[in-house]
């Protein structure tokens, strides 16, 4: 009877015991599952806060331009009048004997900064074309097709139009690349709405010109007065623009800036333009010669239409200058808004002489 009793006992305790494994095992099994549960859930956890961290920094947008001008001026509030006021109180420096006369002699009195209330906005593209007497078309063009363009949302007629855009340095240098980016933008934007049959043409300039496919150091030298140097037209056809468009993307700055010899080139282009739009972000080295000189640089008075990127101050005066005295139109782009006619003149000086009007 003991013997049984034993063995009962024996019995049950290794059923006991094989109880005991089974339990430990699952147990072992279930926090294996928990940790591998949780792992996964912090991964996931983790995965989505990079993603959203990506998300929310992105890559930097170019800011959008936007139009002011001189009507509906009531929203932004920039300080214009205590800018106009530091720039007018720098020491300008002494007048050579070369400069012409005035501006605009006829004037009755000069107009060194008008009084600007604040501006109002309009998106780019929208077309606002505001100006008093600051007036576009005595250029001598050829006949053939075109119509109404823009560039950084400023509107103008042309049937054959000449970009002559600033790629020096300073375009990279200054406001860390989004001058760059901005000026391809709206380049690319206005080449891509050109309309059918108008002619045109793409002159990158820095110390010297050149052509989209072609670099500052590897273009060859080219002279104004040389008709085997003379630039010729391309044609708004799909193929074209493709082209032109291309160009812009792989366009690469270098060097500083002079104004003269790109005006020069485009102003030998044969039929002549009927527009050239000037956009710089530096005070050129040879601005007071290219003003001064303006009569010779451009004997058949094409409309010139400039375009000051970030550039208040004596170097936008001198685009006032070249537009006034061709016909054309000056425009400024500060912090992203496009500033045309009289709301523009708060960033130039009267350094020139005879005042600036619009």
């Amino acid at each position: 009877m003991m013997e049984e009793n034993s063995s009962f006992e024996a019995d049950e305790l290794e059923v006991n015991l094989e109880a005991a494994g089974l339990e430990r095992l699952r147990q072992e099994r279930r926090g294996q599952l928990v940790s591998i549960v949780t792992t996964v859930a912090v991964h996931a956890i983790l995965l989505l806060l990079l993603t959203l961290i990506f998300v929310s920094l992105g890559p930097e947008e170019v800011p959008q331009i936007v139009a002011v001008t001189e009507k509906g001026l009531e929203q932004d509030n920039l300080k214009k009048k205590d800018f106009a006021r530091s720039v007018k109180q720098k020491p300008q420096p002494a007048q050579s004997a070369s400069r012409v006369q005035p501006i605009a002699a006829a004037l009755a009195s000069p107009i060194a900064v008008p009084s600007i209330e604040d501006p109002a906005e309009v998106p780019v593209g929208i077309g606002v074309d505001i100006g008093r007497g600051f007036g576009f078309g005595r250029g001598k063009g050829g006949g053939g097709g075109g119509g109404s363009m823009s560039f950084f949302g400023a509107k103008a007629q042309a049937n054959k139009v000449v970009f002559l855009v600033d790629f020096s340095e300073s375009m990279v240098r200054e406001g860390g690349g989004v001058r760059l980016e901005r000026l391809k933008k709206e380049l690319i934007n206005s080449l891509s709405k050109l309309p059918k049959g108008m002619e045109f043409q793409v002159i990158y300039y820095s110390h010297a010109p050149w052509l989209g496919g072609e670099t500052l150091l590897g273009a060859p030298a080219r002279f104004a007065d040389n008709p085997a140097d003379r630039i010729p037209w391309s044609q708004a056809t799909k193929e074209g623009i493709a082209k032109a468009i291309n160009d812009v993307r792989i366009a690469q700055t270098k060097g500083g800036t002079r104004w003269k010899p790109p005006l020069e080139l485009a102003l030998a282009m044969k039929p002549a333009p009927s527009l050239i739009w000037l956009l710089s972000d530096g005070a050129a080295d040879d601005r007071e010669e290219v003003v001064d000189d303006m009569q010779k640089i451009n004997p058949l008075n094409v409309p010139i239409n400039t375009i000051g990127l970030e550039l208040p101050g004596p170097g936008f005066s001198s685009l006032v200058a070249i537009s006034r005295r061709t016909g054309g139109k000056a425009s400024i782009v500060i912090g992203g808004r496009l500033y045309t006619g009289a709301a523009a003149l708060q960033y130039a000086t009267d350094e020139f002489g005879g005042g600036i009007d619009f």
